[in-house]
């Protein structure tokens, strides 16, 4: 008996041993991740240390201190310490920068404090966590004044959209040196820890996901690797706005071409399926084919990639692609069917019988198949009238006359079609259109913008659609009381998202088809090094109530979902059963 009492004891001891020896995270609990070793801790707590004090303190704000050249010093010899040594390095370091002092006692109005919403995750800002010294010295940064930004790493539009223009390409970076990729992935963390209004609806923590980048970031060493991990990481953020694009992309040049392919392409292969791909009972339809030599037809199921079942392909792909969730998939369809073969080998359903082709591929299928077809309506009609008297509004197409003359002439129909599927266009005056269909003013949505006093906080405003009657008549509008549609489908995003959100509190609107894709607010451009740019919301949107729009859209007051018939067949059958309904309308 004493033999085994003796023997608990001795594995209670190793027990106890290896749990003392485990890594500790930031809020001091204990982690079995062999790799959470002393260094990537180090690194980790640099990472929050420098982004906090890198948005706070005047000697960064006012540019009289280099952030980039600050952490690239710090990181050799922070990887290096020891536990016991990190806060006090880090502590000379803060001193270092000089007082605290940003040379004005013009504070900020802070808004109320149910308007106040905190966004950042600062609970490891503790004396446990940082030791007493660096504790206080952290806790010296308080609410920034109005102060001028021209030199700081983070300024503010009069939108409240946050600009990182004084940040560095770095276009030679050497991407053997662990230094600048860390450069890299630190200062991509920290600008979403502070500057998305997302944080808290992530699939995964973003606090969590820090140390997992940092030893994947430490294990890579060339081009590929650097781009992939900040990929990697860039998905974690279930954000259809984010995408890493070379460092000279602009809105325009996005527009008409897609530099995150050409990243991508080294990995998946730069040769495309000449296809278009749409969703159909949660899988990969053939919607369009843009080359003539192509066996494939519009309406065959994809269920094979290469011989690998499209399934485990989706979930490959998707460890680098932005998705809000797994039910929407069309953001990551452009790259779903790619090969760095001239050939592939696809196996489709087609009249429910599995056949297997050849198919070409070439990098010139992209362009063929989504770029073209996303721009294949901009020469079609804006609005027209049906014989039936209905109105048709294609909100992609370019309007050559006012809001105010098109809705004049749309006055007497029977009901109106508002299409959003294919986008809007940037010109059109969502402003004065969504008056016509409120009779009073309705909560539309609420808006939650970043703070400028207090980084990683955002301030809430309510956004109303609609007009007064006295408005309308000093305008020279009318309200409409016919049956509205709006068609909407997981293509609906951001800007068409938000549109349908201001006209949809209309009396007499409904919004028919699927649901929405689930993106929306300002887009930030974020310079990195290697020549790099990432993108992503910096203005969160949420229904009247704060509901959650991001990730999940819109979703339907009547549901319709195209059919792999009605794709055979040419039809379009959202749009017929938005006629159906407001003849069922004003047939009662």
């Amino acid at each position: 008996m004493k033999k085994i009492v003796r023997l608990v004891a001795v594995l209670l001891c190793i027990c106890m041993l290896f749990t003392s020896c485990a890594p500790v995270g930031t809020n001091g609990e204990k982690t079995a991740d062999s790799e959470y070793s002393q260094e990537v801790q180090n690194l980790e707590k640099l990472c929050k240390v420098w982004g906090y004090t890198k948005y706070y303190h005047p000697a960064f704000l006012f540019g009289e201190k280099d952030w980039d050249e600050e952490l690239l010093n710090l990181i050799p010899v922070v990887s290096e310490a020891k536990e016991d040594e990190v806060n006090d390095i880090l502590h000379e370091w803060f001193v270092s920068l000089g007082e605290i002092d940003y040379g004005t006692s013009r504070k900020r109005t802070l808004p109320p404090e149910d308007q106040l919403i905190e966004q950042a995750d600062t609970d490891w800002i503790s004396q446990e966590y940082l030791g007493k010294e660096l504790w206080e010295d952290l806790s010296q940064l308080t609410e920034v004044p109005s102060i001028n930004r021209s030199k700081a790493p983070v300024s503010f539009q009069e939108s409240g959209k946050p600009e990182f223009t004084n940040e560095l390409l770095y276009k030679d970076m050497d991407y053997s040196d662990l230094s600048y990729r860390l450069l890299g992935l630190f200062r991509f963390w920290n600008a979403i820890e502070y500057y998305s209004p997302y944080l808290k609806i992530m699939e995964e923590e973003w606090a969590t996901l820090l140390p997992e980048s940092i030893q994947k970031i430490k294990k890579v060493e060339d081009q590929t690797g650097y781009e992939l991990t900040l990929f990697w990481l860039a998905s974690k953020m279930n954000d259809c706005h984010t995408m890493l694009l070379d460092g000279e992309t602009t809105m325009l040049t996005l527009a008409k071409d897609s530099t995150q392919l050409q990243l991508l392409c080294g990995y998946f292969g730069e040769n495309f399926a000449p296809v278009k791909l749409v969703t159909v009972d949660n899988q990969p339809v053939v919607a369009a084919v843009g080359a003539e030599n192509c066996p494939l037809m519009i309406g065959d199921v994809v269920l094979k990639l290469d011989g690998e079942d499209i399934e485990k392909v989706i979930d490959r792909k998707k460890e680098y692609i932005p998705i809000p969730n797994d039910e929407k998939l069309s953001t990551l369809y452009p790259y779903l069917l790619t090969s760095k073969e001239d050939m592939m080998e696809l196996t489709v359903l087609r009249n429910g019988k599995e056949k297997t082709f050849s198919v070409t591929a070439s990098p010139e299928n992209y362009a063929s198949c989504y770029l073209s077809l996303r721009h294949q309506h901009d020469e079609g009609m804006s609005y027209q009238i049906t014989d039936d008297n209905i109105g048709l509004i294609q909100l992609q197409n370019p309007l050559e006359i006012s809001v105010k003359e098109m809705m004049e002439q749309l006055k007497d129909t029977d009901g109106i079609v508002i299409d959003l599927r294919q986008g809007i266009q940037p010109t059109f005056d969502i402003s004065n259109f969504h008056r016509y269909f409120c009779s009073d003013y309705q909560s539309a949505a609420q808006m939650i913008v970043p703070s400028q006093a207090i980084p990683g906080a955002y301030q809430s405003i309510l956004a109303s659609a609609g007009s007064t009657q006295t408005e309308r008549e000093m305008l020279g509008i009318y309200f409409y009381q016919k049956p509205v549609v709006l068609l909407v489908n997981e293509n609906v995003v951001s800007s068409g998202e938000y549109a349908a959100m201001l006209i949809a509190v209309g009396e007499n609107v409904v919004l028919l088809g699927e649901n929405t894709r689930g993106a929306d607010g300002n887009v930030a451009y974020l310079p990195l090094p290697g020549n790099l740019q990432i993108t992503f919301s910096s203005m969160g949107v949420f229904g009247p109530n704060m509901e959650q729009v991001q990730r999940i859209g819109l979703t339907p007051d009547i549901e319709v979902y195209p059919t792999i018939e009605g794709i055979k067949e040419g039809r379009d059958e959202l749009m017929e059963a938005a006629v159906a309904y407001i003849q069922e309308q004003n047939a009662k």
